[in-house]
């Protein structure tokens, strides 16, 4: 959390209560989610401000995004990581990757986007 209050900060932003509360959905939660996701879980921020949040998380590069039948779903960057989501119920699990961010030394705000996709064990069944 503190390097994320700290590129907000440098960025000339401050912690306001939405982006608190969308920032503290997302660092607890471990499955990449979508804003509607999101936004049940602070029903004490409006809709078109988690969008807000999001949005400016993302032009910042803290926010990996991945669709997934035509739907956003939103996580916070982390070490680079994938995501197996499944199909049928859209439950998803982080995938370690080989790289880290450091490795792009000519680089800055490096993002990428990589969706794995399959049935979990539940709806293969």
């Amino acid at each position: 959390m503190k390097d994320i209050l700290a590129q907000l900060k440098n960025s000339g932003y401050k912690l306001t209560q939405p982006r608190k509360k969308v920032l503290d959905v997302l660092l607890h939660n471990h499955q990449a989610m979508s804003a509607q996701d999101i936004h049940q879980r602070i029903q004490t921020v409006n809709k078109a401000s988690v969008y807000r949040v999001l949005k400016l998380l993302q032009d910042l590069g803290l926010l990996n995004i991945e669709s997934i039948n035509n739907e956003k779903l939103y996580c916070l960057t982390k070490e680079p990581h994938h995501h197996v989501i499944c199909k049928k119920c859209g439950y998803s699990e982080e995938v370690a990757c080989t790289y880290s961010f450091g490795d792009f030394k000519n680089f800055t705000h490096v993002q990428h986007q990589l969706t794995l996709t399959g049935l979990c064990k539940k709806c293969s069944k």
